[in-house]
């Protein structure tokens, strides 16, 4: 009896590593069908947006290690190439296996260049950061949510996008979640509008609004493509963290887009509350502004 005892043992022992090894290996075959893109612009490296820019890449470390597909970074125009001196200099240039620059020229409101960068990608799956995004938490939490997403986009036919950030409804007006997705703890439906700040996508949904459409618009393009692809009211397609995630952007990334500026009085006033020591008013101040933005 012992010995069939431990026989048995032993048996169950073997499945439970092939088990686990099948596991790992669907893992792999998700990694492997994703890109990674990223898209920036940094008009003077003597401003302030680029180390709000250099914290958040230096805390991809872990991230860019992952087995991805591919590892792409677009430089969307910036002035004397300051993006790729950037990267340089955070030290995590070797981390991309392409670094492009675009030299077409396209209106501050536009998300050309990003719509550039995720149009380069050759795989299934994209996972997209803008270049203000930091990584917070543990490894094993950003792994979580990503193969938690990438398993949801390779099991459901019907989802687009997946936008990785968490938009508190109350401040982010048609960007928050909304209904449940059925099967999951992490993600709901949003109120109306897919974010890309931080999101994982199927590749299809780069032919909803195509980057030639957007090119035909040039000057005249009508929004965000973000908005462009989510402004029916069916919100099925798309998914938003409805708890917080690993994926965070600082407050005073909103004061210092590479887009666009808030007023000068609002940028002086914060930066001289930091000045004074006053860090938690010009916390708010900023909280403020990133409200005021999301329900723009």
């Amino acid at each position: 009896m012992l010995m069939v005892y431990t026989l048995t043992f032993t048996l169950n022992t073997v499945s439970k590593d092939e088990e686990m090894q099948n596991m790992q290996n669907i893992r792999n075959d998700l990694w492997q069908k994703t890109s990674f893109s990223t898209c920036s612009y940094i008009k003077s490296l003597r401003d302030y947006r680029p180390e709000i820019v250099r914290r958040a890449i230096q805390s991809w470390v872990k991230l860019l290690e992952l087995p991805f597909a591919e590892k792409i970074f677009l430089d969307d125009s910036s002035p004397d190439l300051n993006a790729m001196k950037l990267l340089q200099s955070s030290n995590q240039i070797n981390h991309f296996d392409s670094v492009r620059y675009n030299t077409i020229s396209h209106p501050p409101h536009s998300n050309f260049g990003i719509l550039i960068s995720l149009n380069l990608c050759k795989s299934d799956y994209i996972l997209h950061l803008d270049d203000d995004i930091q990584i917070v938490g543990t490894h094993q939490d950003c792994i979580n949510i990503l193969e938690h997403g990438l398993t949801i986009l390779n099991e459901d036919k019907n989802i687009l996008g997946i936008n990785l950030m968490h938009v508190d409804r109350s401040a982010g007006g048609q960007w928050g979640p909304n209904k449940d997705y059925f099967g999951s703890d992490v993600f709901s439906h949003p109120i109306q509008y897919f974010g890309n700040s931080a999101c994982l996508m199927r590749r299809e949904l780069l032919e909803v609004v195509s980057l030639k459409e957007i090119l035909n618009w040039g000057k005249e393009q009508p929004s965000n493509w973000e908005e462009l692809i989510s402004t029916s009211d069916n919100t099925s397609s798309f998914l938003v963290a409805k708890v917080g995630t690993p994926f965070t952007v600082d407050n005073d990334a909103w004061l210092f887009k590479s887009t666009f500026r808030v007023s000068t009085w609002e940028t002086y006033k914060y930066l001289l509350l930091n000045k004074l020591g006053l860090g938690t008013l010009a916390s708010q101040l900023s909280k403020k502004i990133k409200e005021r933005e999301y329900n723009s």
